[in-house]
């Protein structure tokens, strides 16, 4: 029984936007549940724990849905995201917390990985175009909602609700998802790669924890253990039938690039989604739905950058010009950030110069891979991304720390904004630098400038 494209969008509609929201309703009330909750220097942790399980899961659920159905993932991923939102919200100590996360994180990594997925799969080609524009529409609404929803619940309720309006919004998902997605084929063609998948895993958690100032494992141990892992991670790959992490596809031309170029946007990104509402609410008093209101800038702009760079791509087949501007204005706007002048049109910026790198990429990627690789390499390309963005908070919160005097550490909250200011001009400085590095790789490495006629 076929199933029209209409009914598959609205169906998966709700799911993407669960998972959009949730990387940007929790920045603003971080300050009040850290406060709540003690959290002293390990506060981003709320925000990393999240991503680093996302991530780690995310190519999982994509080789899981291809041997046992899309659907059955996609109500486990939605099951898991409900489990764990609601174990958030009822959270009373730090710990519990970031085991909430993880486990919210590992529903939440299957979500819109999924809803890609079945997207691609229900939708005839000639039709893609249409709905990727709807899916952006999707993905701007939730993501605006997200900052001035959690300033909104964190004043006027209580910041355990960015939390529990999940579970309604969840269960009307897996209503929807279950009505009308339940005649979606099985497909069965491979055996899972378990070891790679595991030893994917581990990986993942075990850079994360390594970039992490607040990790409470020593960072030698640390470094050995993943420098093990990745070895084993290889060799295991090498020999696998049908591998998690196929050796081919780094030698696709501009694959390896763009997939980098794109893990560093979203690094970049949530550098700023993170700590921008950390400066306004610590260092200027701001109250948690002002910092909301001008995040909300930022997220405009991230969208109309995509939308602009999508449709000037579609138009002319030029990308790579998008991409050295993109690059070329987060590094200004960032430098702008560490002065602390026009912080609102720095915002603009930013959220511009990020938005049209987003598309630009999406095109590399997708012209570089052939038919049979498109499935595995775009999973891996989402999972640069989300990597980049658990990397980001993590490399963030280093520079933010190594920044400040001994004497400061601990309540953070607390600091005088004097106190605070180093730690937020070495941020800033940090992420300046990384994106004018990108620009550099994008003008070295990035070598192609346009789509061949094959790819239109």
């Amino acid at each position: 029984m076929s199933i029209s494209p209409k009914t598959v969008f609205s169906s998966v509609a709700l799911v993407i936007a669960l998972g959009s929201l949730e990387k940007s309703i929790v920045t603003t009330p971080l300050p009040m549940i850290g406060a709540d909750l003690n959290a002293g220097s390990a506060l981003t942790w709320v925000v990393t724990a999240y991503l680093l399980a996302a991530t780690a899961a995310l190519p999982v659920y994509g080789k899981l849905s291809d041997l046992f159905g899309r659907l059955r993932m996609l109500n486990i991923g939605i099951a898991l995201f409900l489990a764990g939102s609601l174990a958030c919200g009822l959270a009373q100590d730090l710990p519990t917390l970031l085991a909430a996360r993880v486990l919210q994180g590992l529903g939440g990594g299957g979500l819109i990985a999924l809803a890609f997925t079945v997207i691609a799969d229900s939708i005839p080609p000639r039709e893609v175009g249409k709905y990727q524009g709807y899916i952006s529409i999707v993905y701007a609404v939730s993501s605006i909602a997200g900052p001035l929803l959690g300033g909104y619940f964190t004043e006027q309720l209580n910041w355990r609700w960015i939390f529990w309006i999940n579970l309604p919004l969840g269960a009307l998902a897996l209503w929807l998802v279950n009505r009308n997605l339940r005649h979606l084929n099985v497909r069965r063609h491979s055996r899972f790669d378990w070891k790679g998948a595991g030893l994917l895993i581990t990986v993942t958690t075990l850079s994360l924890l390594l970039l992490s100032p607040d990790t409470p494992l020593p960072g030698l141990w640390l470094a050995a253990a993943l420098g093990t892992a990745l070895l084993v991670l290889i060799l295991i790959e090498r020999r696998a039938h049908d591998p998690i992490l196929p050796a081919h596809l780094v030698r696709l031309p501009g694959y390896l690039v763009a997939v980098l170029l794109s893990l560093i946007a979203q690094l970049l990104m949530f550098a700023v989604l993170v700590y921008l509402p950390l400066q306004m609410q610590w260092q200027k008093g701001m109250s948690a739905s002002e910092s909301g209101q001008d995040m909300v800038i930022f997220m405009v702009f991230i969208t109309l950058g995509a939308f602009v760079g999508g449709k000037f791509i579609a138009r002319t087949g030029h990308y790579k010009r998008f991409v050295v501007v993109g690059f070329a204005l987060a590094a200004v706007a960032l430098w702008q950030l560490h002065f602390d002048v026009w912080v609102r049109l720095a915002l603009l910026f930013a959220g511009l110069g990020l938005g049209l790198t987003l598309p630009a990429l999406s095109v590399v990627v997708q012209s570089a891979l052939p038919a049979q690789d498109r499935g595995i390499g775009m999973s891996l390309f989402n999972f640069g991304r989300e990597l980049g963005g658990a990397i980001g908070v993590a490399v963030c919160s280093v520079l933010f720390h190594a920044s400040l005097s001994t004497r400061s550490e601990g309540a953070l909250d607390k600091l005088s904004p004097a106190e605070l200011a180093p730690g937020f001009s070495a941020t800033y400085i940090g992420m300046a630098a990384i994106a004018s590095g990108a620009l550099l790789l994008t003008l070295l490495a990035l070598k192609r400038h346009e789509l061949s006629s094959r790819t239109h």
